[in-house]
């Protein structure tokens, strides 16, 4: 492949809550020449990764701008044009410390959406039925006289319910809707396969945990590409192939083992924007040959040598 790695750009931008934002950018040219770090993470993993940026020697009026929970992104690429690694929320910010000549400051922040603090009782929908009963009401008989009858009553009761699924469903329709009632927002669903429902079913759990078991019955996988929640067909054609050669390999590939079991390569090259998971990877390597798929990885950037560093599987 032989990636190219020339002038590149990076861009740290943050939005309060005023809408406004604040940019950290560099593409190394007179008056843009601000170099930050970062690590940007991914996982084929339904839980958010964690992300950090390294600002150097920032004014302390710049520094005031960040807080919890403001909305960031970290973008990078070879050029002009901007290629967004991850997008969240930050989660902490460091005291800035100084070793002498470099003031340093680490902001943390969290992919994406975490939805897993979300309740059970999301799950719940209200259900109404009409009930018949009586009630003593007083009258006035022929004679004028006040006498007690009862009488029919016809009313609405509402009660709080966990939604039911009729059998037949199909699981899309079931993931569709338990996302919806939810809240939880997915950027993209490709199941490897959609059953129907043999019985029916009753949504009971955090919607996170019931996600998580029903995507693994259509065997597909949740996970964060980019900082989007997605369901991914694992065994789909990869929608981004990659050629790796000598050239592009920082140092040899590390055999490893996945905790699954899966044997797994660890390789390290310059850093390319559109590498995440379950893309693929052409091996042209004297050391590794063949057609492989990342699993995980990350971003990062010292300021000096952008790398990405991933962990590749055999298709």
């Amino acid at each position: 492949m032989s990636i190219v790695t020339k002038d590149p750009h990076s861009w740290f931008v943050c939005t309060n809550g005023s809408g406004e934002t604040q940019t950290v950018y560099n593409d190394e040219t007179y008056e843009h020449n601000y170099p930050f770090g970062f690590e940007v993470n991914f996982a084929d993993a339904a839980t958010p990764q964690e992300n950090t940026v390294t600002l150097y020697n920032m004014s302390k009026e710049h520094r005031a701008f960040y807080h919890r929970k403001q909305k960031c992104y970290v973008a990078f690429n070879w050029g002009k044009s901007k290629k967004i690694l991850t997008e969240g929320y930050i989660t902490k910010i460091d005291v800035p410390t100084r070793d002498g000549v470099t003031e340093s400051q680490v902001i943390t922040f969290t992919e994406g959406t975490d939805y897993a603090n979300i309740e059970a009782r999301k799950m719940k929908i209200t259900k109404r039925r009409r009930v018949t009963g009586h009630k003593t009401v007083k009258v006035c008989n022929k004679k004028g006289k006040l006498v007690r009858r009862s009488v029919k009553t016809r009313e609405i009761k509402t009660k709080r319910v966990n939604k039911t699924y009729r059998k037949g469903t199909d699981y899309m329709t079931l993931i569709k809707g338990i996302a919806s009632q939810s809240g939880i927002k997915i950027a993209k669903i490709d199941l490897a396969k959609n059953p129907k429902l043999k019985k029916a079913y009753t949504a009971t759990g955090k919607p996170l945990t019931l996600l998580k078991q029903i995507v693994k019955k259509t065997e597909s996988e949740m996970t964060y590409i980019q900082g989007k929640l997605e369901i991914v067909n694992p065994k789909a054609s990869k929608r981004t192939w990659y050629v790796i050669d000598d050239q592009d390999l920082v140092e040899p590939p590390a055999s490893d083992e996945a905790s699954d079991g899966e044997d797994t390569y660890e390789i390290t090259i310059p850093l390319v924007p559109d590498i995440t998971v379950n893309v693929g990877i052409h091996m042209k390597s004297k050391y590794l040959t063949g057609d492989y798929y990342v699993k995980s990885g990350k971003h990062t950037f010292d300021g000096e040598n952008p790398q990405t560093q991933c962990s590749i599987a055999k298709v």
